[in-house]
């Protein structure tokens, strides 16, 4: 019967986490608008902590994502899917990171496709102005 005054003891408790939780997230979101997206990490994962909120591992993501950090964007949105609540805006987070990721990666390729061939007629000229001098030396 000891467990009957400890219920709403627990209950409280679980409504001041949320609360608490609910704030966190809206002063992260506060510094992450504001650019001090470390600080907004920060907040958000007290302690190395990972956010329990399918809100919170959003807002995480996000950040993630303005930092460059993919991987662990699609990590969060994955795990915030896994808790539920804005399941449709999860995945569509998720569709948009592959398609941006997937933009990324062709640009580079091409960037590195074009530094090869400008680094291949570079050493093509190179090798071809040193034979012309060397057929041009005399005997």
């Amino acid at each position: 019967m000891s467990s009957l005054p400890d219920q709403p003891q627990t209950a409280v408790s679980r409504i001041v986490e949320r609360f608490e939780d609910r704030l966190r997230i809206a002063r992260a979101m506060e510094m992450a608008s504001s650019k001090r997206l470390l600080e907004a990490e920060a907040l958000l994962c007290p302690g190395g902590m990972m956010p329990q909120s399918a809100d919170g591992l959003d807002l995480l993501a996000r950040i993630y994502v303005q930092q460059g950090r993919f991987d662990l964007a699609r990590r969060r949105w994955e795990e915030a899917l896994k808790l539920g609540g804005r399941l449709v805006e999860f995945e569509n987070c998720l569709k948009v990171l592959d398609a941006y990721t997937g933009q990324v990666f062709r640009r580079r390729l091409m960037i590195w496709k074009i530094t090869l061939v400008l680094l291949i007629a570079t050493l093509l000229i190179c090798v071809g102005v040193h034979l012309n001098l060397l057929s041009a030396q005399p005997k």
